[in-house]
């Protein structure tokens, strides 16, 4: 028996809704998969696609034994499609958007069967792309089912969001998530820092395991702590820091900065003992900077072209001023 893609355990609620709707007969021809990175929303869509390919699906998941489990566990279903941007590439392409016009005109190679469309992320479309995909959900093939992953649904056209059913994902439960993290790492507290480290999301705690993240992040903060006390400029550890990943490196900032605000809201403790050094810095600024993280790290996500030298520099330039403004006064 092939092992069919299923959900994780802490999206049953939201597996538990569509069900109904699928009982029901009211599922819809495009949904909205909408929430956080690094939570699972792309491992539900292709277990829902899985589901609804499936043969002889039991309520939680695919069979795993029928033709069409084996075509889709071997990437092969004909009724199945997967767009996101090519490798090398940060944005979904126009004529990928423009491929999904034929598929959809097509009859399903099962009678009575679905096909199946995921977008990755959705937010990956510029506008050109997202207006090429408003034809195919303004006419929805019958037995097509669209479903759009996005880490950042506020980035989407309004005409895009309007037409799909959102389904929305939160941060799992801490217990949940926990419990699947300490299976995977074989250590409870290494789960539980690796989990704080990335605000809760277990496929980026898993990620941050796997590459070494938790002394990345060491070697981050050591930095930062270099420029402060005067040891290297903003320049030079924008330098040092160049071949990291930035959007990696955008976790780690809006991260901190995450947690510093909520050290001065509401004193909740600091991970790292080198940012003790920045608690004296206004909330409101710090806050600001936060927000400025968060929109720098969205856009690179979604594949807009930003110089990534520049960002550095300009970060941790404007970050030194700061502090050295604070401490002038």
């Amino acid at each position: 028996m092939a092992e069919p893609v299923v959900a994780y355990s802490w999206q049953m609620n939201q597996w538990q809704d569509l069900q109904r709707l699928i009982e029901s007969g009211r599922l819809p021809h495009a949904l909205l998969l909408a929430g956080p990175d690094s939570i699972g929303k792309l491992r539900f869509a292709k277990a829902l696609a899985g589901f609804l390919l499936c043969e002889s699906p039991s309520k939680l998941a695919a069979c795993g034994e029928c033709r069409s489990c084996h075509f889709q566990i071997d990437a092969s279903h004909p009724d199945y499609r997967e767009i996101c941007p090519e490798e090398g590439k940060r944005q979904i392409g126009i004529d990928q958007v423009r491929s999904l016009q034929n598929f959809s005109a097509q009859h399903a190679h099962r009678d009575n069967g679905k096909k199946i469309v995921v977008i990755h992320p959705a937010e990956a479309m510029n506008v050109f792309t997202a207006n090429a995909l408003l034809k195919t959900l303004e006419e929805p093939s019958a037995g097509t089912l669209l479903v759009l992953v996005s880490h950042s649904s506020s980035q989407l056209l309004p005409t895009i969001r309007s037409r799909c059913v959102q389904l929305r994902f939160g941060i799992p439960d801490a217990g949940l998530a926990e419990s699947w993290l300490r299976d995977y790492v074989g250590d409870q507290s290494l789960a539980n820092k690796l989990l704080m480290e990335t605000g809760g999301r277990p496929l980026a705690a898993r990620q941050t395991f796997e590459n070494d993240g938790l002394a990345l992040r060491d070697r981050y903060d050591a930095g930062l702590l270099a420029m402060y006390e005067g040891r290297k400029t903003a320049l030079q550890i924008a330098d040092e820091l160049l071949d990291q990943e930035i959007v990696q490196l955008l976790d780690w900032w809006c991260a901190r900065l995450m947690e510093l605000s909520r050290y001065q809201l509401a004193s909740q403790p600091l991970q790292s003992e080198i940012w003790h050094s920045f608690k004296a810095l206004p909330s409101k600024l710090v806050m600001h900077t936060l927000q400025r993280g968060l929109e720098l790290r969205a856009s690179f996500a979604r594949g807009v072209a930003l110089n990534k030298r520049l960002i550095l520099e300009t970060l941790f330039l404007e970050w030194m001023a700061l502090c050295q403004n604070r401490a002038a006064s």
